[in-house]
């Protein structure tokens, strides 16, 4: 029983930053996907294509703090430092280029529930990384 928890954490951990990494190659509000908008806004604005790989970032940064829990428990408060870098991120590039893109939520692609449930799914087990007790063997 106990296994099966601890794989059920894991699909949990990897899953957020997994999906937010995807996100980056959906369409969001437009037919284009994130990465082929930060090629087209290289060519216009330098200073607002490198918004476009916010997601990409933080999804490898999360990813990287959800294997180094994976490695070693002990990591713990390090992994939660590093996926709150990475949902900083997120939340600059959701509060950026959703607020630009408002009038066209409606019009949502995949991109941008795949980002919004990856940046839950990351929420969620930052809580479940803190709230987990780890047993102490003493002596």
């Amino acid at each position: 029983m106990e296994l099966k928890k601890i794989y059920l954490v894991l699909l949990l951990g990897l899953s957020g930053p997994i999906l937010l990494i995807l996100s980056e190659f959906f369409s969001w509000f437009s037919d284009y996907n994130l990465i082929e908008l930060y090629v087209i806004y290289t060519d216009l604005q330098i200073e607002s294509s490198f918004l476009f790989l916010f997601p990409l970032i933080s999804g490898i940064v999360c990813l990287i703090a959800n294997v180094l829990v994976i490695y070693k428990v002990e990591f713990r408060i390090k992994s939660i430092i590093l996926s709150f870098v990475g949902l900083g991120f997120q939340l600059l590039f959701f509060i950026d280029h959703i607020s630009q893109e408002i009038e066209f939520i409606s019009d949502a692609g995949l991109g941008f529930y795949l980002g919004i449930f990856g940046f839950l799914l990351i929420i969620i087990n930052v809580i479940n990384v803190l709230t987990t007790v780890e047993n102490q063997s003493g002596g």
